[in-house]
């Protein structure tokens, strides 16, 4: 669960992924899985998505967005009855957007967002 403040809800939620993706970025995969509050993924799952669903191929390298220069794609809504929000992150390696697309939700509650990883997909 994360806290944000009304109207700084896209800088808070793409903070919060650019920290998660650091940690998926040094193949750090407990630790990227356990800044959500539930996944959609095992990490048997997020490590296949990385090698794009084939078994012999190697794990996808995923560039620290906390550590370029360069802008990932990002799209951000929020759900239609304001429950709160859904995030497409395309992902880079070496500098340029690779074909994988992290997909997350921002549940709102009381006292925070709850995140939901959905999923981590080619687009």
């Amino acid at each position: 669960m994360i806290k944000v403040e009304t109207g700084k809800e896209k800088d808070c939620f793409v903070a919060y992924i650019e920290q998660a993706l650091a940690k998926l970025s040094i193949e750090d995969d407990d630790a990227f899985l356990s800044l959500f509050d539930t996944s959609r993924l095992s990490k048997k799952d997020l490590i296949l998505a990385l090698r794009y669903l084939d078994e012999t191929q190697p794990v996808m390298k995923i560039d620290d967005p906390t550590s370029t220069k360069n802008k990932q794609d990002i799209y951000l809504e929020a759900f239609d009855d304001s429950s709160g929000y859904f995030m497409d992150y395309d992902l880079m390696t070496d500098g340029e957007l690779n074909d994988l697309t992290l997909q997350v939700e921002f549940i709102k509650k009381e006292n925070g967002y709850f995140v939901v990883l959905n999923d981590l997909r080619t687009l």
